[in-house]
């Protein structure tokens, strides 16, 4: 009889008693680099990015004193994401390190008003793409108003003696991302 005790025992719902409940249903683990970025106003970082992360996301407190001396925290009224970074190789034509310096001047141009453009146009949407173990979409983390607020230095060095490409860096800011799962994949 499911749930029957004895007078000193605890019930455990016979549901939970098979072994197979106690089992992850997925027991493979996230790997750093299945992922795509996709950031749709420059096509040639998106090919040649190399790391993006998931930017954290904070929530502010309400601290609570107390006559006792403890404090007492609350859950606030606000949360905050952090800034999106990437880095990406930069082609030898440097395509993709120009794309994203132009989009910057583009914002606010303190020479002249030619390269500018409208409010409209200053901003774009970026995704980063989760794959699974077996390099399949999973799940689509969507960055809504992304625009670039910091562009990495290139560097050039001639005392190295191995051949390396090089590598720049970008941050971003939005207003929000959310996270999708993708085909039939379930959480």
């Amino acid at each position: 009889m499911p749930g029957y005790t004895a007078e000193n025992e605890v019930a455990i719902d016979v549901k939970y008693q098979n072994s197979a409940y106690k089992q992850p249903a997925d027991d493979n683990y996230l790997l750093n680099n299945a992922f795509r970025f996709n950031l749709q106003r420059t096509p040639t970082v998106t090919y040649f990015c190399q790391r993006a992360a998931i930017p954290q996301l904070s929530f502010n407190i309400i601290e609570q004193p107390t006559r006792f001396g403890a404090k007492v925290y609350k859950a606030g009224t606000s949360y905050e994401y952090s800034e999106l970074e990437i880095e990406f190789i930069v082609d030898e034509r440097m395509r993709n390190w120009l794309e994203l310096h132009d989009w910057m001047r583009s914002l606010s141009n303190a020479e002249d008003a030619s390269e500018f453009i409208p409010y409209e146009q200053q901003t774009s949407t970026a995704e980063i793409i989760v794959l699974t173990s077996a390099y399949k979409p999973y799940l689509a983390v969507t960055f809504k108003d992304v625009f670039p607020t910091s562009l990495g230095q290139i560097n050039f060095d001639s005392t190295i003696s191995e051949t390396e490409p090089v590598i720049s860096s970008a941050t971003f800011r939005y207003s929000t991302y959310s996270i999708r799962t993708l085909g039939d994949f379930r959480p």
